[in-house]
């Protein structure tokens, strides 16, 4: 046992150094918790006409004989109605729906905005 602790003596002293080499302060636990930075629940209003109204068209095909599908109910923009896609394919379908009914100075930037992004799209991204 004697000749193990004379071997690691040498050990023991490098420890002893390292933990005199460490900071002489504490930062502590308690300083990263102030009082302040509690978590206070924020007070929601619950009865917003979009939370109320949330899932509303959900079952209309259950009760409606599958008469009438939920998109057919959605108000907007003819082009845009249950439907999704990219701000091109956005740009593109509105241009076929309602271009020949636009005006000259709307349908030209429209085709701007869909030369830009048709570039934009196969230059860089992942859509290459």
């Amino acid at each position: 046992m004697a000749w193990f602790l004379q071997r690691l003596s040498p050990c023991l002293s490098l420890l002893n150094s390292l933990a005199h080499a460490q900071r002489t302060f504490s930062v502590g636990v308690a300083s990263f918790i102030r009082k302040e930075s509690v978590y206070k629940p924020k007070q929601v209003d619950r009865w917003t006409e979009k939370r109320a109204l949330f899932g509303v068209y959900d079952n209309i095909g259950i009760l409606g004989d599958f008469k009438v599908h939920p998109k057919d109910l959605i108000k907007g923009p003819q082009w845009l109605r249950g439907w999704k896609g990219n701000e091109l394919q956005r740009c593109i379908r509105k241009k076929k729906m309602v271009g020949y009914r636009m005006f000259t100075e709307d349908l030209d930037k429209l085709n701007k905005r869909i030369r830009f992004l048709y570039r934009r799209f196969n230059r860089r991204g992942k859509f290459r």
